[in-house]
């Protein structure tokens, strides 16, 4: 998932309709450093990344095919949320806008399917909104 997490971050980094993308095996993370020393092996299958607006980020997951809608996280399967309107979902919106978990973010939790596939994935779900 690891490797999964790295080639999705840089896919999505590059993408115009991406705002920003969080993940610490990015040389760009503020985080690289730390996560280069403190994890050799991989940089955890978990990232973020931004959409222009809470519309886009639904429109994208229901257009997603083989990644599925899901709060778990380090699981075989791909999964994705809006964290602000489900686990910060109880947050004042200016408590989740202090928390980084603004209404444009959405997580992804990678897991170990054929990466090929997620990438298509993304990029037919981005090509819909």
């Amino acid at each position: 998932s690891s490797e999964n997490a790295l080639l999705l971050s840089r896919m999505l980094q590059d993408h115009p309709k991406v705002g920003g993308i969080h993940y610490p095996g990015l040389a760009s993370s503020p985080y690289y450093d730390l996560a280069e020393r403190q994890f050799p092996r991989g940089k955890g299958g978990l990232l973020t990344f931004s959409l222009a607006s809470a519309q886009e980020c639904f429109a994208l997951m229901d257009a997603l095919k083989v990644i599925s809608r899901a709060t778990n996280v380090n699981d075989n399967k791909s999964l994705i949320i809006h964290p602000a309107s489900t686990i910060y979902s109880e947050y004042e919106k200016s408590k989740r806008e202090d928390m980084g978990v603004l209404d444009t973010l959405l997580r992804l939790s990678v897991g170990i399917e054929d990466c090929s596939d997620l990438i298509e994935d993304l990029e037919q779900g981005l090509s819909k909104i």
